[in-house]
């Protein structure tokens, strides 16, 4: 047996961290002598200290050590505990090179236009909240401005009149994503504190009570209100968008705007607006679109081919999908296959989604049909497309039509984003051959994305 003091030597580890490990359970000394309290240890222990000291070095807690040392935990156990810690040290990673970006910007800055950026945005937290909240349609931030106080007041007294306590945080909220130049509609909404009862209908129709979910990531640029109104300035916006970009981040709701004023000063006179934006990582915009496919990151990775040019004959839809059309389409051509000369032996069906240059409103053109040898004797309703030459990132869905969106969001919100994955916007494809299964849950269909 060797003293607690010459097993330290031996092992590189001072007393008091074995010390602190007995204390824990972790490694507990063979005796202790009764009379003087010397710890002894042994050399038999040396190998489950180095596997504590090696398990901590990859960023485990000491209680994550003991059940993984102590209990007899199964290997899928134990494989989601690694999975669990290398995601969080690709995220810690990632967020450190997000922030080697920033730096690498600022210096960018510096050497163009020679002092700091006008405007510093910021990462925190926001908790969710209830609001009172109140629609009106205005014709700018100048003319909000003038209404602010009325409304405020309206609002104040339509909480008072419900037993709701305010919090005195004012914010504006906007419906629309897309930017108006005239009559804009705007939530005017005051944070209140939880309601301990759903209020009665309300007798003003135009206030409601509202819950605003927490925001883990929320980009933040802080800004004077300016003298025309409430309207942030015209680079608030792009700087926003364009810092998120730089940094690494994606928005991931509606922007919103946080009044700040002094209580002491008139009331109604907004000093500062906070534009907020809600963002998250590229990994955890992956996290969460795997977690809701059920599936892992090296399952969804693709495999790149290239493809001579063919022709597909087949009915056209156009227009946004908004209300299933494409099953619809799908369904009518299915009857009419029969009625298409030339197919090449062995063609699969395709879905070809094809992009419209004029289309101004995300509509866009799918194609439901078959490869052909010629582009003769074309049925009445149905159409010609040629496909170019092209080199294609090949993915795979599995399942159920659900899930579909969730499939194309990994494809060109965390594939496409990712260095390196630059893509050919002219079209992509859907390849149905003998693995689809009318979306069973082992169905398969392939999704031929065209890269550069």
């Amino acid at each position: 047996m060797l003293k607690v003091g010459d097993f330290s030597k031996l092992a590189h580890v001072t007393v008091k961290t074995l010390r602190h490990y007995d204390e824990l359970g972790l490694l507990k000394p063979v005796w202790i002598d009764r009379y003087t309290s010397y710890r002894y240890y042994s050399l038999e222990q040396l190998p489950r200290l180095h596997r504590i000291l090696a398990l901590k070095d990859l960023g485990f807690s000491l209680s994550q050590v003991g059940a993984m040392l102590d209990e007899d935990l199964p290997a899928s156990e134990l494989r989601r505990m690694f999975d669990q810690k290398q995601a969080e040290l690709q995220e810690r990673l990632e967020e450190e090179q997000r922030r080697l970006a920033r730096v690498a910007e600022r210096l960018q800055q510096i050497e163009q236009q020679g002092r700091l950026p006008l405007h510093e945005v910021t990462l925190k937290s926001v908790p969710g909240m209830s609001v009172a909240a109140m629609r009106v349609v205005v014709a700018s931030g100048a003319e909000l401005g003038k209404r602010l106080g009325r409304l405020r007041a309206e609002l104040d007294g339509w909480t008072v009149a419900h037993g709701l306590h305010s919090r005195g945080q004012w914010l504006l909220l906007y419906p629309h994503p897309e930017f108006r130049e005239r009559q804009v509609e705007v939530d005017v909404a005051l944070a209140v504190d939880e309601p301990a009862h759903t209020p009665p209908r309300p007798i003003q129709p135009a206030i409601q009570l509202r819950r605003l979910d927490a925001v883990e990531s929320m980009a933040c640029l802080l800004q004077p209100a300016g003298e025309a109104g409430l309207s942030p300035s015209l680079e608030a916006y792009p700087a926003l968008f364009t810092w998120a970009e730089s940094s690494g981040y994606f928005a991931c709701g509606a922007a919103r705007e946080l009044l700040l004023a002094d209580p002491a000063q008139e009331k109604g006179r907004c000093q500062f607006i906070e534009v907020q934006l809600p963002v998250e990582s590229a990994s955890e915009r992956k996290r969460k679109i795997l977690e809701r496919l059920n599936r892992k990151e090296e399952n969804m990775e693709p495999k790149i081919v290239e493809l001579p040019a063919f022709t597909v004959v087949g009915m056209r839809y156009f227009g946004r999908n908004e209300n299933q059309e494409i099953s619809g389409l799908w369904d009518a051509f299915n009857r009419r296959v029969p009625e298409i000369q030339h197919i090449s032996q062995g063609s699969a069906a395709y879905g070809l989604c094809i992009t419209v240059p004029e289309a101004t409103n995300g509509e866009f053109e799918y194609v439901a049909g078959f490869r052909v040898d010629a582009a003769e004797d074309i049925p009445q309703g149905m159409v010609v497309r040629q496909v170019p030459a092209l080199k294609y990132a090949v993915f795979t869905h599995t399942g159920s039509l659900k899930n579909l969106g969730e499939t194309y969001n990994y494809i060109y919100k965390v594939w496409a984003q990712q260095a390196g994955n630059q893509l050919d916007g002219r079209l992509d494809f859907e390849y149905y051959d003998e693995d689809f299964k009318d979306f069973a849950p082992d169905s398969k269909f392939y999704i031929y994305v065209p890269v550069k």
